[in-house]
């Protein structure tokens, strides 16, 4: 079935765009990451929502294509694990990232903006607050009913859509895109070529896209074996591992009751695993193929920091 695209917040409208995106896969947004054993064999959990679809992703056109793992496909993981986490390494201010990805590409009000994966809104909302009709794409219904309250509780409208941005198939309809907070990386190599190509797609001329996402450089030099943050009661532990042959950045999720409680075997309770492929400069650069753009500009984060080495993030401007 196509994927609907709702107007939801302040004076919204409910109800299915003539233009609905259409969807033959299991929508996949700010999230995923490795494909674990038992999802490569295609068994899903009971309470699991889109098993059936997910097996049916595997084989679409006639090729493999990149399943993603049970944590990052359930929507229990979302409800329940997700909100969380998400406080803890979303915490950044959304408000002076739009301010600055405003001022970069002289965004206009009344400008139409694509924020895919949009998560649970915090940049859209924003976009939305800037008088700009904003669009997000999602693959978790969780997130976007978290951005639909955000988005009645600042008091916009947004549209929305459950989708797989591998399948989006917008065409010359906005004049910013942003794919932000690390949501590049998550699927093959031809996949991420793919999305990045959804996106230019998505673009009218002269229109701009913004790519935030983890430098690799840095990250190869100075990413901890075990981070930390604690939120309420709670502390999630995180356990991280790089792997150089194949730039793949491995990430464990635990809850711990107490910021010292851990097992003998350092366990505590598992509430998921991240898979992401991180990329340098330059190989990002020619996977958005800098040809087909006017200019292309790096910077270190969505700040104005220059791009360096040991800049954390690698921020990618492109216009069309």
């Amino acid at each position: 079935m196509p994927a609907s695209r709702e107007v939801t917040g302040a004076g919204a409208r409910h109800g299915r765009s003539r233009r609905a995106p259409r969807s033959s896969a299991p929508a996949t947004g700010r999230r995923r990451g490795r494909t674990r054993p038992d999802a490569r064999r295609g068994e899903q959990p009971a309470d699991h929502p889109r098993a059936d679809a997910a097996e049916r992703a595997g084989h679409e056109g006639g090729h493999e294509r990149t399943i993603m793992p049970l944590v990052f496909q359930s929507e229990r993981f979302f409800r329940e694990a997700w909100p969380q986490i998400s406080q803890s390494v979303e915490s950044t201010d959304a408000a002076s990232d739009v301010q600055w990805i405003a001022g970069v590409t002289a965004l206009d009000s009344g400008a139409s903006v694509l924020d895919a994966p949009c998560g649970f809104g915090r940049h859209s909302v924003e976009f939305a607050r800037r008088g700009c009709p904003t669009t997000g794409v999602d693959f978790s219904e969780t997130e976007l009913g978290r951005a639909r309250k955000a988005a009645a509780d600042g008091g916009v409208a947004l549209t929305l859509a459950c989708q797989d941005i591998r399948d989006m198939e917008f065409s010359g309809e906005f004049d910013l895109a942003v794919n932000l907070f690390s949501s590049i990386g998550y699927f093959s190599e031809d996949e991420d070529r793919l999305v990045l190509d959804r996106f230019w797609r998505a673009l009218k001329p002269g229109g701009t896209f913004v790519v935030d996402t983890r430098n690799r450089d840095q990250c190869v030099r100075s990413l901890p074996p075990e981070e930390r943050m604690r939120r309420g009661s709670s502390t999630i532990r995180v356990e991280n591992e790089f792997d150089p042959t194949t730039s793949r950045w491995r990430a464990r999720w635990w809850r711990l009751k107490r910021a010292t409680a851990k097992s003998e075997d350092g366990a505590g309770e598992l509430i998921g695993d991240s898979e992401i492929r991180l990329y340098s400069a330059h190989e990002l650069l020619a996977m958005l193929r800098p040809e087909r753009w006017r200019k292309v500009e790096l910077f270190g984060g969505l700040d104005g920091t220059p791009f360096s080495l040991d800049a954390r993030r690698l921020v990618l401007v492109a216009w069309k």
